[in-house]
């Protein structure tokens, strides 16, 4: 079904997740998460490696099908029973920690790239219906110039993936995930493999998301700095359990989600002086 934005109203989710578990070889791996993300919201899942929060994404995303009564749903529309493809068709979109882009091709065609589930012809249907063929490549290469030049990418369009640093790579991977206008982006560890100086590209890069009007963003991060300086809320995975959520902008809770994902369990705020 058809993603509907007359089905969710301005104050309801965007994403909606209910009891999602998922097991490989009998061993746990997500124990009936629940959560949700609201509108034009930021919420990011932290935690140590092998906390679940990757799977959690696979799973939103539709790589890792959860099991039996868990609900992931869309603005309303569920969309735990869809495949990948279809999933970014209605509205959600992800970066990749490994990028996943075609280094020997251009900085526009791996933008393009994203446009791919938004065409409505498959191989056959383009020749023969020559003239909708070519304007669906004209209006996706119009709003592929639009992306480029939203994050910065104009003077770059042309280069090879291969000839540029990982930061401007993590940036064509983010207008990538952009360009079909979804309502859900997933960003998946975007810090990784950047130097210290190069972090800060990457709350530039949460932000240029949100000025995406209604755009939501749910966002793995090990960089407690940048969480507590870019997201509205946080989530601790800790093996596959949810032990916490906060909002790290209010003192009480980012202490005490710092405890909580020191300690592997929910803590109480610590003290704070007045």
């Amino acid at each position: 079904m058809p993603y509907n934005q007359s089905s969710a109203t301005a104050d309801s989710p965007v994403l909606e997740l209910d009891k999602v578990s998922l097991a490989f070889g009998g061993v746990s791996v997500l124990n009936r998460i629940s959560l949700s993300v609201g509108q034009s919201e930021v919420l990011a899942l932290i935690g140590p490696n092998g906390a679940g929060k990757s799977a959690l994404l696979n799973c939103v995303s539709g790589v890792y099908r959860p099991q039996q009564g868990a609900r992931i749903a869309l603005g309303g529309i569920r969309i735990d029973h869809l495949p990948p493809h279809k999933i970014a068709r209605v509205g959600v979109r992800r970066t990749f920690q490994g990028l996943n882009l075609i280094l020997d091709r251009s900085v526009l065609d791996n933008i393009l790239l994203g446009w791919t589930p938004l065409f409505s012809l498959n191989v056959l249907g383009m020749l023969a219906r020559p003239l909708r063929a070519r304007r669906e490549e004209r209006e996706a290469r119009e709003r592929a110039s639009e992306i480029i030049a939203l994050c910065g990418l104009k003077h770059l369009a042309d280069r090879r993936c291969a000839d540029l640093p990982l930061g401007i790579l993590r940036r064509v991977d983010l207008a990538r995930a952009l360009v079909s206008d979804p309502k859900l982006l997933l960003l998946d560890e975007p810090a990784s493999g950047l130097s210290h100086d190069e972090r800060p590209i990457i709350g530039e890069m949460v932000r240029l998301a949100l000025s995406r009007k209604g755009l939501s963003v749910l966002w793995i991060e090990h960089d407690l700095d940048l969480v507590f300086s870019e997201a509205q809320r946080a989530v601790v995975l800790h093996h596959g359990d949810l032990i916490d959520v906060g909002d790290p902008r209010i003192s009480a809770d980012r202490a005490r989600l710092i405890s909580s994902y020191k300690a592997g369990r929910k803590a109480a705020a610590p003290a704070i002086a007045a």
